[in-house]
């Protein structure tokens, strides 16, 4: 017999870990202590079939930070079928039980680390552009008088700080800072947090993964914050203190002054889509949220913009004109940019002012996962 889809009690956390272990590993539950916790437990969504979880979906709902403004972001992760109840639909009716609810709760967009078809039917897609920039064992780094020290607690009030400082980011909490800088890297042993000194104060940080291709080893910055000169400076150290030469970081469009200091040196970028798949799950409610943003961009012609979502159909308004979607990933690609491997078309339904309104309001930068990965 079938339970409907619902949230987790605690008293079935133990056994929720038992299922996500067999499929992920064993340590799945503490890689992502924000996301298995007893105070999250109504968002990991289960199936139960004869007494036994079989099936899951889990989700962090947490704020991205825009340039001032707040969207609500469901971080989806952990989704998983026991091998011997797959294939009967189960992973479908979870998911679509999870949208219901995050739209019940006003989120406005689900991120989702996967890109199957299951994702893809729901209108998940990628977006975005992201600078890629190899700085190889050729590439001469000049010395410099800063410093590095391995991540404590006694740094996590100074990262905070530093975070906070970033125009467009998630919103973390101190607790999960807390959790995603210690207890989540516990397991990593590929993973090392570093402060960034200078004369013994952080002025950025640097969360380094240790990656493996063929006989290759490279170092990829995960995620990073704070001054990018200091960054930029601190490539040398890093490669000296891992023994590592090669080094990759992913740039966001929007990051101007760290790409500028990179191409001065001679580096040329690769692109590729920002990380994830993403759709919009409440299209209105989102736009209204951007509208401070808009206002910034094109002033009191923002005023006149209005936005609306029935039916499958997505519509946007101005001055008696409008345009029309009826595509989740077009809308999502609107508001977040197209990805490198996917040309830009007019997918707008109009001609006019509205075309150039829209053309100048998006697309909209978004943070990358670095530790909020789900």
């Amino acid at each position: 017999m079938i339970d409907e889809p619902r949230g987790t009690n605690p008293e079935e956390m133990d056994k929720l870990c038992e299922l996500v272990g067999e499929v992920f590993g064993s340590r799945m539950c503490e890689r992502f202590p924000t996301l298995f916790c007893e105070e999250n437990a109504d968002n990991l969504r289960i199936i139960k079939t004869d007494g036994r979880i079989v099936s899951h979906i889990g989700v962090v709902v947490r704020d991205m930070i825009i340039k001032g403004c707040r969207i609500s972001v469901g971080n989806v992760g952990a989704v998983c079928t026991h091998e011997e109840y797959r294939k009967r639909g189960y992973a479908w009716m979870i998911l679509e039980d999870l949208i219901k609810k995050l739209r019940s709760d006003g989120v406005d967009m689900l991120l989702v680390s996967g890109s199957r078809s299951l994702y893809i039917k729901h209108g998940c897609t990628h977006v975005g552009k992201v600078r890629r920039y190899l700085i190889s064992e050729d590439i001469e780094l000049p010395k410099t008088n800063l410093e590095l020290r391995l991540f404590s607690l006694e740094d996590l009030p100074s990262w905070v700080n530093i975070y906070t400082n970033e125009p467009v980011r998630f919103h973390r909490p101190y607790d999960d800072f807390r959790k995603l800088t210690l207890d989540a890297n516990i397991s990593r042993k590929n993973r090392s947090l570093y402060s960034i000194l200078d004369e013994g104060c952080p002025v950025a940080y640097a969360v380094l993964d240790i990656n493996h291709r063929e006989k290759d080893e490279f170092v990829s910055f995960n995620e990073y914050a704070g001054s990018r000169g200091a960054i930029v400076e601190s490539l040398r150290l890093f490669r000296n203190e891992l023994g590592i030469p090669n080094i990759t970081i992913p740039v966001s469009l929007h990051d101007i002054e760290l790409a500028r200091l990179l191409d001065s040196k001679g580096l040329e970028p690769g692109y590729s889509s920002t990380g994830g798949t993403i759709t919009i799950i409440n299209f209105p409610q989102l736009c209204k949220k951007l509208m401070p943003l808009f206002e910034e961009i094109i002033g009191s012609m923002a005023k006149c913009l209005s936005f609306d979502y029935q039916e499958g159909v997505y519509k946007i308004y101005f001055n008696g004109d409008n345009t029309i979607f009826d595509d989740a990933h077009d809308v999502a690609r609107l508001i977040f940019g197209y990805p490198p491997d996917i040309n830009e078309h007019n997918e707008f339904s109009t001609n006019g002012e509205l075309i150039k309104i829209l053309k100048t309001i998006f697309p909209i930068p978004r943070p990358e996962y670095g530790l909020s990965y789900i």
